[in-house]
């Protein structure tokens, strides 16, 4: 196929997409914590009463019938999953920042995307959104729960993967978007959760208080008293699923912190008083040829700066909340002496900006405030204080886990397993050079991530020195990460047309590739070349 050729087939696959779309730490010893916050003050734990067969061969370097061993004979994996987490706001709550020095911290974890459900999709798949196709956040856009559920991916995903293998799991908190989808589902328990409590008032449970909890079955309303708050009582029924628990187990708390409008606990209402939205190079600030899209926003004035002020505060003691269930899962570890074969993983479902580059709020773009995300995996096993820059990705989760428990990751999945890293903090000969994030779907005002003014759909590759955009309306950028760390300067009209011409190869194997064949696209050379400033 010749470059044209290529460039009009990646334009068709665009197009039909956008079609579409309108019709946590890691520990190594027995017990496994993927997390993406933490708390100040323990919580009591009694304080509140297409589908392919998974019997393919399995990906490279995972086994099935035995769980690792290199990492203290892990038994079990908590994975905390935070909601809207940036680094930003990550390193802003000490205690969240404090779990750097306990374990490896991984600088280059990117999602697939900067939208909530389709990123989840993508850690429960171990794939890239062009191939599990939940393209947004509701059905009416080609994405959610119901688009999840329809093309039967539930049936043929993580959890169901560890439960096959006698793995005891636990989810308590969010799940997907859109979940459910009618009333009659309310008492809907997805294959492979042998523990489950989901809200399912939707709008309700973002604001902490006045939800519905599916509880293993049974519907169970909360009101507005402090004991009611959402994320303490999806976090003490965490710590008493470590108490009870078959090994080996695997535990998701999944928090709907910072998530707008944010939720607060009352013990954090006066944390982060006087705190500031970032003041980096990109705070209402114009960069070097912007796209397109970005071309005509003007600063924001004086109103809506002081108003991002109070929402970036208002985020922070959210987070604080993350925190306190850190804490207190690390404290039930402890105490019940799991924490010698448990490990722990944060991190988070996707990034957020904050008065960056004349922008308001939000994500879905591809700058790395929305797409690289906080990940820290710590546990007995894993070297305290270790940073590594290798490129990862949330379509490695599922993979990484399934792996650590023993259990069968499908050949078809996109991403690689990670447990080499979390042993050594090394990077694994052969290791991938780039990661792909795609936005494909479209915002609507009955999307709870609805943007006014959102970019247009776009892949993107991201590697440690280069992150290359292509936007649906023809826009392109370029922007070296080493020398221009916020990606303020746009160098796609001063680069070797070299360089340009094979990243925008690579980025169209990646968009279209599938299992196997993104293992391959992932690791092509990137010619080493100079660029004009």
């Amino acid at each position: 196929m010749n470059e044209n050729d290529s460039s009009a087939s990646h334009q068709v696959m665009i197009n039909t997409l956008v079609a579409a779309g309108t019709a946590l730490i890691l520990l190594a010893v027995g017990t496994v914590f993927f997390i993406s916050s933490v708390r100040s003050t323990p919580i009591a734990a009694d304080s509140v009463s297409d589908s392919t067969s998974s019997s393919e061969p399995l990906i490279d370097g995972q086994a099935a019938s035995e769980p690792v061993r290199l990492l203290a004979e892990a038994k079990n994996l908590v994975f905390v999953l935070a909601d809207d987490l940036d680094w930003n706001l990550f390193n802003q709550v000490p205690r969240l920042a404090a779990l750097k020095e306990q374990g490896i911290t991984f600088t280059n974890h990117t999602v697939t995307d900067s939208l909530c459900c389709p990123s989840r999709v993508s850690i429960m798949r171990g794939q890239y959104i062009h191939n599990h196709k939940v393209i947004s956040n509701i059905e009416k856009t080609g994405g959610g729960w119901p688009t999840f559920r329809d093309r039967k991916e539930e049936n043929d995903c993580l959890p169901v993967w560890l439960n096959n293998a006698g793995v005891t799991t636990a989810l308590f908190g969010k799940y997907l978007n859109d979940f459910p989808s009618e009333p009659k589902e309310a008492k809907y328990i997805p294959p492979g959760w042998d523990q489950w409590a989901v809200p399912i008032s939707r709008g309700d449970s973002y604001t902490g208080y006045n939800y519905t909890l599916n509880d293993n079955g049974s519907l169970v309303r909360y009101g507005n008293k402090t004991s009611d708050f959402l994320n303490d009582v999806i976090t003490n029924k965490a710590t008493q699923f470590i108490q009870t628990a078959q090994q080996p187990f695997f535990l998701e708390l999944s928090t709907y912190s910072p998530h707008k409008p944010a939720p607060v606990a009352t013990r954090n209402a006066l944390k982060q008083g006087g705190t500031l939205a970032p003041r980096n190079p990109t705070y209402n600030s114009y960069g070097v040829d912007e796209p397109k899209w970005m071309k005509d926003r003007t600063p924001l004035n004086a109103t809506r700066l002081a108003k991002a002020d109070r929402q970036w505060r208002q985020r922070a003691r959210s987070a604080e909340s993350i925190a306190d269930s850190v804490d207190a899962i690390m404290a039930k570890l402890k105490e019940t002496g799991r924490d010698k074969d448990t490990l722990v993983v944060v991190t988070t479902d996707n990034g957020y900006h904050m008065a960056e580059r004349r922008m308001f709020k939000g994500k879905r773009t591809p700058y790395a405030s929305d797409t690289v995300v906080p990940m820290i995996v710590i546990g007995p096993g894993v070297p305290p204080g270790i940073t590594v820059d290798a490129m990862t990705s949330t379509i490695d989760l599922g993979p990484s886990f399934a792996q650590l428990l023993g259990a069968t990751a499908p050949s078809w999945v996109d991403g690689r397993s990670l447990v080499d890293f979390f042993s050594a903090g090394e990077t694994p000969e052969g290791w991938r050079n780039a990661v792909l994030s795609e936005s494909l779907g479209i915002s609507t005002p009955e999307d709870p991530d609805y943007q006014k003014n959102a970019p247009p759909q776009f892949f993107a590759l991201r590697s440690e020195k280069w992150l290359y955009v292509e936007y649906v309306d023809g826009s392109k950028t370029l922007y070296d990460r080493e020398n221009d760390p916020y990606e303020m300067v746009n160098l796609i009209r001063t680069a070797d047309p070299l360089l340009i011409a094979s990243l925008s190869g690579q980025l169209k194997a990646l968009s279209t590739c599938l299992g196997d064949d993104c293992r391959v696209a992932d690791s092509a050379a990137i010619p080493v070349v100079g660029v004009s400033q």
